[in-house]
């Protein structure tokens, strides 16, 4: 882009997914949690499925997200610096994606 004077740094994305139960695990259920010192930005993906509150909360490296998540819903959001999440509502059923960014 602008020669050799400032080269592109390579980048890496990572998907991570999966389910999250917490009819059955105690609240928060953490789920992720870097396990390294990478500085990563992202987009986090909520999707509240089925459950008995009419809404779910999650956080984001221990601070809660402001926005609740209605049931059938999903909410996405970009973070810096993701180094872990949690669901905080217990009795509910959904899926989480974190796409994640970094330098190698």
């Amino acid at each position: 882009m602008c020669g050799n004077c400032c080269p592109d740094r390579p980048f890496t994305t990572d998907d991570i997914c999966g389910n999250f139960d917490t009819t059955v695990a105690t609240t928060p259920l953490t789920v992720y949690d870097q396990d390294t010192a990478i500085i990563s930005s992202g987009t986090i993906s909520i999707f509240y499925d089925r459950g008995t509150p009419a809404d779910i909360t999650f956080s984001v490296n221990g601070t809660p997200f402001p926005t609740p998540v209605p049931k059938g819903n999903t909410i996405s959001h970009t973070f810096d610096n993701i180094d872990s999440l949690s669901i905080d509502t217990a009795g509910a059923l959904g899926k989480y994606c974190i796409t994640l960014h970094y330098q190698v």
